[in-house]
């Protein structure tokens, strides 16, 4: 009896640590949620001053906007590839340390003869930030069993609110205090570079992997320094990666991908989805500043209540998912599951795209005379476009085992990126046309977002494809 008892002492403290080991990954993967926003968002709040300072047309700010997703999509494919074959936790700290180095030159960049120069820094910022899905949904499919999948993806995800809002809060303050836009960019960089020291010290690929006990050869975290240079970076397991990488193009299940009904429903929810929250994320603080006449600091500060919104809604709706999955009946036969998950996933997906669309055609059909009245409606679309942590972002793990997630999301999100980014720049062109109604470009948004949540509910099933 002693020694059961011994043993039984030793399991709850592996399982403890374990616990404790998810919560720092879960932490750590929210921090890099939300610095990838802060370098994203940037861009929104500084474009305000950037233009006046530089004569930016609709279209020119909409080029400038787009850029960040036109690398983020040349990106995602290859990062899906990458995460596949590669340590998730070095392939993070690599994206990390392009995106922030990106950040940090962004405004000598700006200040250049031509706009070239930074349209390159936004789109490595974009491309260096594409590795941060995949690699985030192939750690939680380690890291998470499957009843905590929906809430766990959806505390993670809320990082990206929480970065949105600081990006819209801290900015002007950065900006006022400092005198300068130029130094947004300095600090939220610096920002990254400093995180990759919890990242490298505590995190790990998988509950029984060692890697966060490799010794580095090099810890550097200056911007002129090698980063965290493993043993498992040295050239010639490099090559070894690059072939293991080859290999993997050749087995993973390309027609499955294009054949399934479920990863459409995926896609185009998430197409859809892109349409409207990169709109968001690009234009939100000219249009307070345009529609409205506000500065800088009131404009960013009318963008909070929205992303504060989508970080309690992806909360919400993940928290909600989790506990519908777990009271399922232990009695229902696998095909019944499938059905009933499917029906969860229906549910929260079509409601993340199909209230927003009500919301953002009331704006279409009236540009209220008051800004909180358009910001009230803007944060219903937010809060509840971030159900969608319980929709297709969630649908992903149940598609796909750990082997193929990374890569099932890039696929999907490669098109949605294409989308969004064609949106942004569209949404330039018509405001130039149409001398700045921007009743067009909500209710254009309202129509994407309608046809989104057709396809998913029409399409969507449950059922695992990909192992």
């Amino acid at each position: 009896m002693p020694e059961l008892s011994l043993e039984s002492t030793a399991v709850n403290d592996s399982q403890d640590e374990q616990e404790q080991m998810k919560n720092i990954m879960l932490f750590l993967c929210w921090g890099v949620a939300l610095l990838s926003a802060l370098d994203r968002v940037a861009m929104s709040v500084a474009m305000v001053p950037l233009s006046a300072e530089f004569g930016y047309s609709e279209t020119m700010k909409g080029t400038v906007s787009s850029l960040f997703s036109v690398g983020y999509g040349l990106g995602i494919v290859p990062a899906g590839i990458i995460v596949a074959t590669m340590s998730p936790r070095i392939v993070m700290a690599c994206g990390i340390t392009v995106w922030s180095l990106a950040t940090i030159v962004t405004p000598a960049a700006a200040g250049a003869t031509t706009m070239l120069p930074l349209l390159l820094a936004r789109a490595s910022v974009g491309a260096a930030e594409s590795v941060v899905l995949p690699t985030l949904q192939t750690l939680l499919s380690s890291w998470t069993t499957t009843g905590q999948k929906s809430r766990s993806l959806a505390t993670v995800f809320s990082g990206f609110h929480a970065g949105t809002v600081g990006a819209y809060f801290i900015s002007p303050l950065v900006i006022d205090y400092l005198g300068d836009w130029r130094y947004i960019f300095l600090v939220y960089g610096g920002l990254g570079l400093f995180w990759l020291i919890p990242w490298l010290s505590l995190a790990k690929d998988a509950p029984d992997s060692n890697d966060s006990l490799k010794e580095p050869l090099v810890v550097d975290v200056t911007p002129t320094a090698a980063i965290a240079v493993t043993e498992e970076t040295q050239p010639n397991n490099i090559m070894a990666e690059v072939t293991k990488s080859m290999e993997t193009l050749k087995e993973a299940p390309w027609m499955g991908f294009v054949k399934s009904k479920g990863a459409w429903a995926m896609l185009l929810a998430h197409a859809a989805n892109n349409w409207g929250l990169y709109n968001l994320l690009a234009w939100s603080p000219t249009f307070y500043s345009e529609q409205y006449g506000l500065n800088v600091k009131e404009s960013a500060l009318f963008s909070i209540l929205p992303s504060v919104a989508g970080a309690l809604g992806a909360l919400l709706a993940g928290s909600l998912s989790d506990n519908l999955l777990q009271r399922l009946d232990d009695d229902l036969d696998e095909e019944e599951r499938v059905q009933a998950i499917t029906n969860i996933r229906k549910a929260f997906q079509g409601t993340a795209l199909f209230i927003p669309s009500v919301s953002l055609l009331t704006l279409s059909s009236h540009i209220p005379d008051q800004p909180w009245v358009a910001q009230l409606l803007l944060t219903s679309t937010t809060g509840l476009m971030a159900w969608n942590s319980a929709g297709y972002l969630s649908a992903n793990q149940e598609k796909a085992g750990e082997k193929w997630a990374g890569l099932l999301y890039s696929i999907t999100s490669l098109p949605a990126v294409m989308t969004g980014t064609f949106g942004v720049f569209l949404t330039g062109k018509i405001l130039d046309y149409t001398q700045q109604d921007w009743s067009v470009v909500y209710g254009l948004n309202a129509a994407v977002f309608l046809l989104g949540s057709i396809a998913f509910v029409s399409l969507y099933d449950a059922k695992r494809e990909f192992d």
